[in-house]
């Protein structure tokens, strides 16, 4: 279940100092340091939310809200620990739904850096919402390795999005 992050951000604080340094997790910062979580004090400009399981935080999903443009940049999520990955899933498809659905914002533009496990995830969701891979940037993040990275960065429009879900009814 998506609730508010800031409800939760003592809690939420600790689980990223938890995996600061873990080597799984080095994808998540996009550096090769570590800062204090900041959760916003409104939703003007940026959405938090976490994903509960029985009283447990599971995961994070955030994202940066251009208001001009109407739409929503450099959404992120992290899955706390390998617990309940199915529960986590169904509230990124949540978050995705009321992006396009509930906050009518128009486009979801989001980047991975290559070699993040999760790079295939969104590959494929990408590809099943008619959305595009915009480039991918050269040697664009250092991570905590020590290695620099590419980063390849996608976006979907929200008439894509509304096609596919169309699509899908009508099959």
């Amino acid at each position: 279940m998506l609730e508010y992050a800031k409800k939760h951000e003592p809690k939420l604080k600790e689980l990223y100092w938890d995996i600061a340094f873990d080597p799984f997790y080095q994808f998540i910062d996009y550096s090769a340091f570590r800062e204090d979580i900041k959760l916003p004090e409104d939703t003007y400009r940026q959405n938090d939310f976490v994903s509960v399981w029985d009283g447990e935080i599971i995961g994070h999903i955030t994202y940066s809200i251009n208001r001009i443009a109407n739409s929503v940049d450099s959404f992120g999520c992290v899955h706390f620990g390998k617990n309940h990955p199915y529960i986590f899933g169904k509230d990124l498809v949540t978050a995705q739904k009321e992006i396009f659905e509930k906050f009518k914002f128009n486009k979801i533009s989001f980047c991975v850096v290559i070699g993040n496990p999760i790079e295939k995830t969104y590959d494929k969701l990408v590809q099943k919402y008619g959305g595009r891979i915009v480039g991918i940037w050269k040697q664009d993040r250092r991570l905590l390795d020590g290695n620099l990275y590419d980063s390849k960065c996608y976006e979907i429009l929200a008439e894509d999005y509304f096609n596919t879900i169309k699509n899908n009814e009508k099959k």
